[in-house]
């Protein structure tokens, strides 16, 4: 099986070039069931020949709703939380509302449909590209969206393996593999994120390796914790902070980190405040060829003129400048990085083309 490198999942926008300020704001919330620069921009009939500026299309007083297709108090929820509060800081005289939705295609639904004048906008992660390849969403991120920043640029993941696992790093698992096909269990969201980025790493231990586990549905991180702790399953992927207390408990065994590119077990210690076991090194440190490159991205509806995409994207590049918005992502063990329009679109390119190829490696991609 030909190898291969994921390149991005799970913060923050893009290096910019700074048009007017906003002035910050609030953040109230409701419930609800490089990459070439671009040489030309798209002028929308709203600048009316003038220059578009955030004031001109976050006025004063104005209210700017994030979709947030996911039940408050998760991951997903929280960055979009994150990201309205530093966004108040930059623009305080804008309300950012949050509106949750329990159903994840609604929320997606909502905002392809909305009026593309930038007041709505969704926080996603890049799991919405699996959904729509596997065809288990009908919203597709690259064609029913414009993406105008980055809220992060991923965190990491610990491999986790029950306690009396008979390996404890990534090269003694793939020997294991390889000398008893079929007999490892791995749990995941089958067709989704976990299984996709698992898949990585152990298709790049070794050739094929991928089809010599079995891999079954274990799809919430509590459900993960508990079977591999249990030896219901064998490997699974979790936060770093739940893998830290769970080593410490001798619930389980760390066998190593999937993280984005740029992450080393130093600079993975810097984000979660304390030194990390050698056992949480990368899968690269360990040799193999593998990253884990999977952003949040903030997504408008595809219509959306690109001068208006341009000032959005400056102002969510402020915010990683706002000190609670750097403690809240490290707080969530999460990198973030400055990244502008085209930037961000390369960032978006990068990952839609890595899940495209492991997708259809894995035999279940339908588009």
């Amino acid at each position: 099986m030909k190898k291969q490198k994921m390149i991005c999942w799970m913060l923050a926008a893009a290096l910019g070039m700074g048009l007017t300020a906003c002035s910050g704001a609030g953040n109230t919330s409701q419930s609800g069931t490089e990459t070439e620069k671009q040489t030309t921009v798209e002028k929308s009939e709203a600048a009316d020949g003038k220059d578009v500026t955030i004031e001109s299309v976050w006025p004063k007083g104005s209210t700017v709703y994030f979709d947030v297709p996911a039940k408050a108090g998760g991951g997903t929820d929280l960055y979009a939380r994150y990201l309205t509060q530093a966004l108040g800081e930059v623009c305080p005289d804008v309300n950012f509302v949050v509106t949750n939705y329990d159903t994840t295609e609604v929320g997606r639904e909502h905002t392809k449909t909305a009026k593309p004048d930038g007041k709505t906008l969704l926080v996603h992660h890049g799991g919405a590209m699996i959904e729509y390849m596997t065809g288990s969403s009908e919203v597709s991120p690259k064609d029913d969206y414009k993406t105008v920043g980055v809220v992060n640029v991923g965190g990491p993941q610990a491999i986790i393996a029950r306690p009396d696992a008979p390996y404890s790093n990534l090269q003694e698992l793939g020997d294991y593999i390889q000398a008893n096909p079929s007999e490892v269990v791995i749990g995941c969201t089958l067709g989704g994120a976990s299984q996709c980025m698992l898949y990585g790493v152990v298709s790049n231990i070794g050739d094929g390796y991928g089809e010599l586990v079995n891999w079954v549905q274990c799809g919430s991180e509590a459900d993960k914790l508990t079977q591999t702790a249990s030896g219901s399953i064998d490997i699974a992927n979790c936060s770093i902070n739940n893998a830290l207390s769970y080593e410490a408990d001798g619930k389980l065994k760390i066998l190593g980190t999937m993280a984005p590119t740029s992450a080393t077990l130093e600079n993975m210690s810097e984000l979660v405040g304390e030194k990390l076991p050698e056992t949480f090194k990368t899968t690269k440190e360990q040799g193999v060829n593998y990253s884990y490159d999977s952003s949040y991205y903030v997504w408008a509806p595809a219509e959306l003129p690109d001068d208006i995409a341009v000032v959005i994207n400056e102002q969510i590049m402020k915010c990683v400048d706002q000190q609670g918005f750097i403690d809240s992502m490290k707080q969530m063990v999460t990198y973030i990085d400055k990244r502008d329009l085209a930037a961000t679109q390369k960032t978006f390119d990068d990952e839609w083309n890595t899940w495209s190829e492991i997708i259809e490696q894995m035999g279940i991609k339908i588009r």
